[in-house]
């Protein structure tokens, strides 16, 4: 699949007197001092993901597995709420399945993802999607899912390095993402605002710890 990558529009400069382009100066904030030296700089701590039993949720782990179980569940899964668009073979898709997520013995969330090039990155990434059965959407299960999923391609990545995967992306599709009632980063999922595609849709990147850009 391809897919839409572009980068957000640059915001317009105020104009000035007689036409000119001017900005305004961008003010250092108080008492703050600069590192003296690269090694004083501190990456961002990010919490802890949230565990699954504290949902109720059993993660089964279906990244390169092959699990039978877990690949017919899902395809009944993306069968029962049609998730899948038109054209695409579950039994190829079923293939990138990261997580699987069951409450009560029952599969309520997916993640996949496939390792692709992302040329405005430059690098290439997980492209990850999920997807949540209708009564689980608020119940803070694509953050609980969507955590762990990013944890494991990033053991992934690390333990594979030939494979070159520095991250993962996502276009975020549904609707209410689309108001700028959301922070640019989710501290659980690691997930940032990266860029837009050209319908306007949000795309957020996790990198990994040992990426290298």
């Amino acid at each position: 699949m391809r897919w839409p990558w572009s980068r957000r529009p640059a915001p317009e400069a105020a104009s000035g007197p007689s036409g000119s382009v001017s900005f305004e100066p961008v003010r250092p904030r108080r008492n703050l001092e600069a590192p003296r030296s690269r090694a004083e700089i501190r990456l961002p701590v990010y919490p802890e993901p949230p565990s699954p039993s504290q949902l109720g949720v059993d993660l089964r782990v279906g990244w390169l597995r092959g699990d039978p179980a877990v690949e017919a569940d899902v395809k009944r899964f993306w069968a029962r709420w049609g998730l899948l668009p038109q054209g695409v073979d579950p039994d190829q898709r079923v293939k990138e399945v990261v997580l699987a997520a069951y409450a009560g013995g029952r599969l309520v969330a997916v993640s996949t993802a496939v390792v692709e090039l992302v040329p405005f990155l430059r690098s290439k990434m997980a492209v990850y999607r999920c997807a949540m059965d209708p009564e689980h959407r608020r119940q803070f299960m694509s953050v609980l899912i969507t955590a762990h999923s990013v944890r494991l391609l990033e053991q992934w990545s690390l333990a594979t390095p030939a494979e070159e995967v520095m991250g993962v992306v996502a276009v975020l599709e549904a609707a209410t993402y689309k108001t700028r009632s959301h922070p640019h980063r989710a501290p659980e999922t690691r997930l940032s605002l990266v860029g837009f595609t050209p319908a306007g849709e949000k795309i957020v990147a996790a990198w990994f710890d040992h990426a290298l850009i």
